[in-house]
């Protein structure tokens, strides 16, 4: 079974964010990003061999983005908030650097 690994890095500064895979929420919080280290939380998910829709919401701010992907093999997810508080995902076949 692959293992999917979220972490929530860049630009959270503990106002309220809410985790979905496939509609079900997995994660609700108020995440704040470490700058030494550019990580606010981390979760690791061990799931089926499927396609996948990650999501992540931001309740106070009215914001929502989703992405999809293939969870045929482990897989890394970073998702980051811009300057301008959009919602940024980074897919990676390799573990993040901290």
């Amino acid at each position: 079974m692959p293992t999917l690994k979220i972490d929530l890095q860049e630009g959270f500064s503990g106002k309220s964010a809410v985790l979905r895979i496939n509609g079900k929420e997995v994660y609700r919080g108020t995440p704040r990003t470490r700058t030494q280290i550019g990580l606010a939380e981390s979760r690791s998910f061990d799931l089926p061999r499927q396609k996948i829709a990650i999501q992540l919401e931001l309740p106070e701010s009215n914001k929502s983005q989703e992405t999809a992907l293939n969870l045929d093999q482990d897989q890394y997810v970073g998702i980051s908030l811009t300057t301008t508080g959009e919602i940024s995902f980074n897919l990676a076949a390799e573990p993040f650097g901290y």
